[in-house]
Order: C-alpha cells, then sequence, then structure tokens
C-alpha cells in the first residue's frame, strides 16, 4: 500500500511538472492543422462534473501516422492537440521553424491529401475599456437599461428557462451580483497565460447580474442560466483579454455537445476557417449567435460578426458620430457602462462587448417570451426595434422586440 501511495504521488508531480512545462500557443509561428478522425473509437471519459457524461474520443492510428509524418517532414514543432467532436477531426497545435514563411507552408498543408485543414492560430481581441474615473455621475449608472427600455420588459420576462452561453475569459463567481448566476465552467485557455477575470465578470454581469438584491447593478436577463467556458486570458497591461483559434475551437466544441439558446461571443478578430465551421454548428443547431463588431467601419478584424446569420453589434454612437451608419448594422449601449469587476467591486468600460452583452440579454428575454423564433427572425426582430426609433439612441429597443416577436402580455407602460 506504501508503494501504491508512493507511486501515485510521483505520478502527481511528474504530471504537473508536465503541465507546466506544456508551451503556450504562439500567434505568430504557429498553425492549426486537422486530420479526419472519423474512424476513432469512443468510451466513457469519466470526468467529473460538468463533463462527467462526455464520451472520450481517441485518436485514430491513421492520424497519429500522419501527424508524426507531417512534423517531421515539413520541421513542425507539436504544441498541443485537441479532438475536436463536432466535426470529426483531430486539432494540432505545430510551430514553425523560426523564418519559416506560415502563409507558404499553409498553402503547401492545405494541398497536401493527408490533411483535412491548415491554417494560421489567430488573435482574438475582446474590447473592453477602462473610462476615465471622473465619469461618476449617478444618472448614467442605468443608462444601458434606460436605452433598451429594460424596466418595462422586466414587467413582461426576465428571461427564465433560457440558456446562454459565454465563450470568454474567466468570471468571478463570488461576485456579490453573480453569486450563484454561473451553472456550468469549463475551462479551454491555453496553458501558461495568466488568469483574467475582469473583461468575463464584467461581460457576466450585463448579461445576467442579480436583480432585486438591494446590491449592484441589474443584468439585462437576470433570470436566465449563464454557462461559462473560459478561453481567453490576461494580456498583461491591456484592459482587454485576449484569445486564440485553438481556445475558442476547443470551447466552441465543447458547447455543441449541449447547445444553448444564446451564445456570447464579445470578441472580434480576422476570419478563421475552423472557427466559421464550428459556428456554422451552432447555427445550424439553431443558438442565436451575438457576437461583437469591430471598433470600426471596414474592419479587417470583424469576424465572427461579419458572418452569415450571425448577429453583429456595434456600440450606439454618439451624437456626433451617427452619420453613415448602415441600416443594416445593429447597435446597443456599449459607452461608459457600469459593470462587475472582481471582488465586489464596480467599474465603468466601453466596447463593442458591452453591446454584444446587452444584445444577448435581450435575445434571452424575447426568446423566453416567444420561444419558436429561427436566429434570423430574431435579427430581423431586434433591427425593426431599432428602426422603429422609440428609445432615446440609436439601439435596438427590448419592449418594441418583445412586442415585435408577439409576446402575449403587451411590454409598455
Amino acid at each position: 500500500m506504501r508503494m501504491l501511495r508512493l507511486a501515485i504521488a510521483a505520478c502527481v508531480v511528474l504530471c504537473s511538472t508536465l503541465a507546466q512545462a506544456a508551451e503556450a500557443p504562439d500567434t505568430t509561428r504557429d498553425i492549426l492543422v486537422t486530420f479526419d478522425n472519423t474512424a476513432a473509437r469512443t468510451s466513457s471519459a469519466g470526468l467529473g462534473a460538468p463533463y462527467q457524461h462526455r464520451k472520450r474520443y481517441s485518436m485514430a492510428g491513421r492520424v497519429r501516422r500522419h501527424a508524426r509524418a507531417v512534423a517531421e517532414e515539413y520541421s513542425l514543432e507539436e504544441i498541443e492537440r485537441w479532438p475536436i467532436r463536432s466535426l470529426s477531426v483531430y486539432c494540432f497545435v505545430y510551430r514553425l521553424p523560426k523564418g519559416a514563411d506560415r502563409q507558404s507552408i499553409v498553402a503547401i498543408l492545405n494541398a497536401d491529401a493527408r490533411i483535412e485543414s491548415a491554417q494560421p492560430l489567430q488573435r482574438f481581441d475582446t474590447s473592453l475599456k477602462q473610462v476615465d474615473s471622473y465619469d461618476d455621475t449617478y444618472a448614467n449608472l442605468q443608462y444601458g437599461l434606460d436605452v433598451l427600455d429594460i424596466a418595462a420588459a422586466h414587467r413582461t420576462t426576465r428571461g427564465a428557462g433560457i440558456r446562454i452561453a459565454i465563450i470568454d475569459s474567466h468570471v468571478d463567481r463570488n461576485h456579490e451580483d453573480l453569486q450563484g448566476r454561473v451553472d456550468l465552467v469549463g475551462v479551454f485557455s491555453n496553458t501558461g497565460k495568466s488568469v483574467d477575470k475582469n473583461h468575463g465578470t464584467a461581460i457576466a454581469s450585463v448579461i445576467g447580474a442579480r436583480s432585486n438584491n438591494a446590491l449592484g447593478i441589474v443584468g439585462i436577463a437576470p433570470e436566465a442560466t449563464l454557462e461559462l467556458y473560459v478561453s481567453c486570458w490576461s494580456d498583461g497591461d491591456r484592459k482587454s483579454a485576449v484569445c486564440d483559434s485553438f481556445s475558442l475551437s476547443k470551447a466552441l466544441d465543447a458547447m455543441l455537445e449541449a447547445p444553448p439558446h444564446v451564445l456570447n461571443l464579445s470578441l472580434h478578430g480576422p476570419h478563421d476557417p475552423l472557427l466559421e465551421r464550428l459556428i456554422r454548428k451552432a447555427l445550424e443547431a439553431g443558438v442565436v449567435v451575438v457576437a461583437a463588431g469591430p471598433a470600426t467601419t471596414g474592419s479587417q478584424n470583424g469576424f465572427p460578426a461579419s458572418m452569415q446569420h450571425v448577429i453583429g453589434v456595434r456600440t450606439t454612437p454618439t451624437t456626433d458620430s451617427a452619420g453613415g451608419v448602415s441600416n443594416n448594422a445593429l447597435f446597443a449601449p456599449g459607452h461608459r457602462i457600469l459593470v462587475a469587476v472582481p471582488a465586489n467591486e464596480y467599474d465603468f468600460r466601453s466596447g463593442s462587448s458591452l453591446a454584444a452583452a446587452h444584445v444577448s440579454g435581450v435575445v434571452a428575454l424575447v426568446l423566453a417570451s416567444t420561444p419558436d423564433h429561427s436566429p434570423d427572425t430574431i435579427s430581423s426582430i431586434l433591427l425593426r426595434s431599432q428602426l422603429a426609433g422609440t428609445g432615446m439612441a440609436l439601439s435596438i429597443n427590448a419592449c418594441d422586440a418583445l412586442n415585435l416577436a408577439g409576446s402575449a402580455q403587451h411590454c409598455g407602460n
């Protein structure tokens, strides 16, 4: 028995050492390569909550051989690997030799018959900025609620029965306004990266902070179920968190095992083929996908908001910048919004991340009241609520959206 305990202890130390030694992906030199894994067998995973019912997908022998051969032939260093079950592929992160032309190598790999897909590992930003501390007037605290007409909408519904998945950085689940609000947490962020709780806490609080608890702020959908897929991390001194193609693909694949009603993606970056395939899977499953739009029109970092059928959201423009707005663009409050931050604190933040969070909450209200609408119908309803122009700013309006959706109970004063 003593020898067994020693063996277990040695294994724990070794596993810990290996985990610490794992290299974090590098978005300047790394690539994602997928291999067809349809021949793999499945078995019980034996994992703890919340993934105890997940099946373990083994790596097919052919994938193992091809992955090793490809790495040797192209002088690639394997950094990490992960099965993407929803696409029946095994995904490898490879690092190129220093000085290698990544674009050329990706093109060569995509022409290799052994490879299902190849692409650069790309970086995604979460677009959240701190607001100057002098902006502390009480009237601004409820700015987003007022613009969206949330008080009236909450007399109809608060989002009960709707599941909202949030793919983001970590959340301070002990925050006084979020205690008991996050039902599921899965961690898919990369090894060796610093934990960020600022962005995820802010997004979760805007979507679903507790209401009527005599504390802090009110979430847009305070009775919806929040599910967190942690795939972003701290980027040093920057206020926003960052993610990459690999971490986001792992989170999306896990989410697809039990698709939610709404997916909030408060992030944006360059077009990414692998992520696009996974988001399409979510759309096919009936998930309403909401994503943060870029800060400027025509930006090359407008994905995934630029995808067809994804609800892309931009920040409600100020009076001075309202000109030249597309009739099809969706807007929501994202400037100087009061949010929860870790350690039971609150602060003002700005960014399209918050605009997307507001819209995800409103989508939950609409679905809770009228559950049979498709993602495209929801998008149309939101746009019509914005064009109705009954609000105080260029923005969607929750109360108008509920009425346009056909809510049995009329929303309004």
